[in-house]
């Protein structure tokens, strides 16, 4: 089973680091330890030394007392080695305890996602029989796959069903504890990210449809879960979160929006095309421009260059051919993409707009999110909030 990311593996070397570190000072400890212990072991030798120039070591007696002496100074030993057995034993029962805590967290990440799989396998496995079933008919094998495409999209659905009637009690129940809510939220994001970042992003409206759920479900899940943990005062949990989800989500929104900006004219390969004339009356400049703050190739242009892509653009639209190239079905098509991407977009600002959210809470020191918002008798509006 494969995690489709890995939210633990980039804090295992910080971890590894530490465990060695706490195990030095550890070591470091018991030695000024042994070096306390064998202070006293050198005493008893000194004293040993000073009945030697009394002549007691050539007398049966000074015999019987160097034994004596000897005895207690391998007495003493066993007593340092035993001290420093426990103190390893300690130090790895600790070690082996904080592994197991990470091992374990390995393991319920790895259940839920393979629960998906599960799920998903289950339905793949009955797959080869029923296209044995419609094979000499391509329609039957078009009804197949759009009833398959139906089974995928009420899973998904189910998910975010899950969340609704979660959010509904909550609603129901302000003062309850949130707890489940934010585990059911957790549960669905997790799913709905791992069903996003499978998706081939592709110009059809069956796989753009899925896609279209689980990215928007994703995004809800994320934010119903960083909103219930700052109304409890978890605002370090919340910027973790988003730190996390927020990179994630943007791969998927630049994924998408170079699969659909690509064109086999490489003058039309940008989301500049969609200034020209032809969409004035359905693309507002306003979208375009958060269409290029996910498109890889048109963030990063200079306005010099964002120019010159225009006027490729427009000089492309105005050629002799372009009447029938680019019929009235191309253009309804470009105006869904820029669409489809200008939801990507938007939903990638407002979680960074939660991330911000989530710094200016953690700042003010509150012990919950309301204590910043509106009440919830407040008319619906744009409200700014003071930074201090």
């Amino acid at each position: 089973m494969t995690v489709p990311f890995s939210p633990i593996v980039a804090g295992i070397d910080v971890i590894g680091h530490g465990l060695n570190y706490h195990k030095l000072m550890g070591v470091e400890s018991k030695l000024i330890g042994i070096e306390k212990t064998l202070s006293s072991v050198m005493g008893l030798s000194q004293i040993a030394a000073g009945a030697s120039v009394l002549n007691l070591g050539v007398s049966i007696a000074g015999f019987a007392y160097m034994g004596y002496k000897l005895h207690q100074v391998q007495k003493s030993l066993g007593h340092i080695q035993q001290s420093m057995e426990e103190g390893f034993n300690r130090v790895e029962a600790g070690l082996n305890r904080i592994d197991n805590r990470i091992e374990e967290g390995f393991n319920r990440v790895e259940y839920r996602l393979n629960r998906v799989d599960n799920g998903l396998d289950i339905i793949s496995g009955q797959l080869p029989y029923l296209y044995l079933l419609v094979e000499d008919s391509h329609q039957k094998q078009k009804s197949l796959a759009k009833a398959i495409s139906h089974l995928h999209q009420a899973m998904l659905i189910q998910e975010i069903a899950a969340l609704k009637a979660e959010l509904d009690e909550r609603s129901r129940f302000p003062d309850e504890s949130p707890r489940s809510a934010i585990k059911t939220a957790s549960r669905v994001g997790l799913f709905l990210s791992n069903q996003a970042m499978q998706a081939t992003p592709e110009l059809d409206a069956e796989i753009m449809l899925n896609a279209d759920v689980s990215i928007q479900g994703w995004a809800v899940a994320t934010a119903t879960e960083a909103n219930l943990l700052l109304e409890i005062g978890k605002h370090q949990e919340a910027k973790e979160l988003l730190a996390l989800q927020i990179p994630l989500f943007k791969q998927v929104a630049e994924r998408w929006a170079k699969a659909l900006i690509n064109d086999e004219n490489t003058y039309l390969s940008t989301a500049y095309r969609f200034t020209n004339s032809r969409f004035k009356n359905h693309i507002a400049s306003e979208r375009v421009e958060r269409i290029t703050e996910i498109s890889p190739s048109d963030r990063t242009l200079s306005p010099d260059q964002i120019r010159g892509k225009k006027n490729y653009v427009d000089v492309e639209f105005e050629m002799s051919y372009s009447s029938a190239k680019f019929d009235q079905t191309w253009t309804h098509r470009q105006i869904a993409v820029a669409e489809y991407l200008d939801g990507l977009s938007e939903l990638s600002a407002r979680l960074e707009g939660l991330e911000s959210f989530a710094n200016l809470c953690e700042s003010r020191g509150v012990k919950s999110s309301r204590e910043i918002l509106p009440g919830p008798d407040t008319e619906p509006g744009i409200y700014i909030l003071p930074s201090t």
